[in-house]
């Protein structure tokens, strides 16, 4: 493992005692002067300071190792911290990356620390990509809205009221402070489903067309990842560690849904449309920032912000035969049942579409489309297929939806 890419959630964790981190980074191969000069300029607290080195180092070394963290640390007679960090590779490599659990965490808000076991590397080094990337995006974009702001006092009311509108809030929700602004939306967008942020920087700074090409070209690469990764491949646990958010996310409303095994297979991005699906359009947050999901049957483990557990519990209450239909079989919000059923080891899409179909439910048909994995020219046991159902009862909506899927 001293030969493995650092992952840069463990360089939080064991690198956290560090305090002289000007002469460490100069140490780091690939962080040239000037880089730890605009670091100490563009970040306040030594943690956003040593985070935002250790962003850049993974970004330009391309083969960065344990070994060159050691090395560095040994160049600057911390010799202590390298023979902590020798030891603690020693541990992990007779254990599984998910088994970890790091006593500190940290966030500057753009950064997203996610654990995954060891075989699931390619998943992980893809998402460690995708992270550092879109930490040095976020950090030009907030460049760029700071500077619209200097320049006219009222884009930050402007901003603000386009935010409320665009994600249906209440007006007032947002104080008319870009701080404010970056913090309340935070819950809204991650570093795998950004249209947020697309939409915020074709609105207000059109003219940074370069930043605004990054930003593009990166979420096509996301959402590239997000509709070609099945659930399946985030095995064990998925969990998004983010210091000052933890504690308040443990005070919100939990749902807890179970899902039919066939979900192992829907690629991430279902987990998206199955989330619009279930709230209402204001609370449709973050999934990768407030979710866990557990191996078996697919588990997922949402915390729900700014709502009621009692307002939950009546909204999903009218939706029982959308996730009876679906595979969800079962759904608690907090320690309330909506929904308890037995798991169905025969649940397959195909069925579900036949049987949404012959109840005349559009709304799951279109759902189960939107998935992506269906067999639509499967037959029952009578050799009709969805559409041939269809047809017969005279659901034209539906005939219509199938139709268009091909």
């Amino acid at each position: 493992m001293i030969d493995d890419r650092p992952d840069i959630s463990l360089l939080i964790q064991w690198l956290e005692p560090l305090v002289d981190w000007k002469p460490f980074g100069l140490c780091l191969v690939g962080i040239k002067e000037h880089e730890i000069l605009k670091i100490e300029k563009e970040n306040v607290t030594i943690e956003d300071k040593k985070l935002a080195l250790y962003l850049k180092w993974l970004s330009v070394n391309p083969k960065a190792t344990w070994r060159d963290v050691i090395d560095a640390l040994t160049s600057r007679n911390q010799n202590k911290l390298a023979q902590d960090i020798k030891e603690h590779i020693d541990i992990d490599s007779l254990s599984t990356l998910s088994s970890l659990s790091p006593k500190t965490s940290y966030s500057d808000g753009d950064t997203e620390i996610i654990f995954f076991p060891k075989e699931d590397q390619t998943v992980q080094d893809s998402l460690d990509d995708l992270q550092i990337n879109f930490s040095h995006i976020m950090k030009e974009v907030k460049l760029a809205f700071r500077g619209k702001t200097v320049q006219n006092s009222r884009q930050s009311i402007e901003i603000s009221n386009w935010v409320e509108s665009y994600l249906h809030w209440e007006y007032g929700t947002i104080d008319n402070d870009l701080d404010d602004i970056f913090k309340k939306i935070h819950h809204n967008y991650d570093f795998i489903d950004c249209s947020l942020i697309v939409a915020m920087c074709n609105e207000f700074i059109s003219d940074e067309r370069d930043l605004l090409d990054e930003l593009k070209a990166y979420s096509l690469k996301a959402n590239a990842f997000r509709s070609s990764r099945p659930i399946t491949e985030l095995k064990q646990k998925l969990r998004k560690v983010y210091g000052p958010f933890r504690r308040q996310l443990e005070n919100m409303p939990l749902i807890c849904i179970e899902l039919q095994n066939p979900w192992n297979d829907v690629k991430i991005n279902g987990l998206y449309i199955l989330i619009k699906k279930l709230l209402p359009i204001e609370l449709r947050q973050s999934i990768m920032k407030c979710i866990t999901i557990e191996s078996g049957s697919v588990v997922i483990k949402l915390h729900i912000l700014d709502f009621t557990a009692d307002s939950l519990i009546e909204y999903t209450g009218g939706k029982l035969q959308f996730m009876c239909l679906i595979g969800i079989f079962s759904l608690y919000i907090n320690d309330h049942p909506v929904l308890q059923e037995d798991e169905n080891m025969n649940f397959t899409f195909e069925l579900a579409l036949l049987e949404a179909v012959t109840a005349g439910n559009n709304e799951v048909v279109e759902f189960l489309l939107q998935l992506e994995t269906i067999n639509i020219d499967h037959t029952n046991e009578e050799g009709k297929t969805a559409l041939m159902l269809a047809c017969e009862r005279g659901h034209e909506d539906i005939v219509h939806s199938l139709l268009s899927a091909g």
